[in-house]
């Protein structure tokens, strides 16, 4: 049996037992066929190719290095897209102060927006976290957000947040919907909106 053929969770051990060019082997088909959502994760997350691809890059190199503690509880996809979330956030949080370049400066200026229309978004963002908060049990606004802010699959979820209902994350969307669809029509009755 080729490479190829095995799923992914075989794919893993096998690189565990294996050693040298082998365990390169093992990599190069496992990271292969995951290039591409990678990818798409990334990009999602950084809005550029560039950056994706270097962000990508850093996926990669920390699941190698970190394979062999895969323990396999939940499926490869799912603890890879773990990976590009944590290196996302963390290359969030080391981003530092733009350079002080003035064609760099610019180019920022002339592409965001305008700080009345930041101040906007960010009042929107508040009035809409909140209105989660309050609508929402706490398994329902994970679940609504890692499917509707992440894009990340129902099946996906339910594995990563281990919820042990017969029908996953789908009960917690489908609730979490009808709850916000009530609370929507009682803002409009009263004439507010977010």
């Amino acid at each position: 049996m080729s490479l190829r053929d095995l799923p992914d969770e075989q794919l893993v051990a096998a690189h565990r037992q294996a050693s040298g060019p082998d365990r390169n082997a093992i990599l190069d088909e496992l990271f292969g066929r995951h290039y591409e959502r990678v990818a798409r994760w990334c990009l999602r997350f950084t809005g550029d190719r560039d950056a994706a691809a270097d962000l990508a890059q850093d996926v990669f190199v920390k699941a190698s290095r970190h394979l062999d503690g895969f323990k396999g509880t939940a499926r490869f996809t799912t603890w890879l897209y773990a990976i590009v979330r944590n290196e996302s956030l963390n290359r969030l949080q080391r981003a530092g102060p733009p350079m002080e370049d003035d064609e760099v400066l610019e180019q920022v200026a002339a592409i965001d927006p305008g700080p009345d229309v930041l101040a906007e978004q960010e009042s929107r963002a508040r009035r809409l976290h909140a209105f989660l908060a309050e609508t929402l049990e706490e398994t329902e606004r994970a679940v609504f957000t890692l499917h509707y802010g992440d894009g990340m699959p129902l099946d996906a979820i339910t594995r990563l947040l281990r919820l042990q209902n017969a029908s996953g994350a789908k009960a917690f969307v489908v609730s979490a919907k009808r709850k916000l669809a009530r609370a929507t029509e009682r803002l409009r009755a009263r004439g507010e909106q977010l």
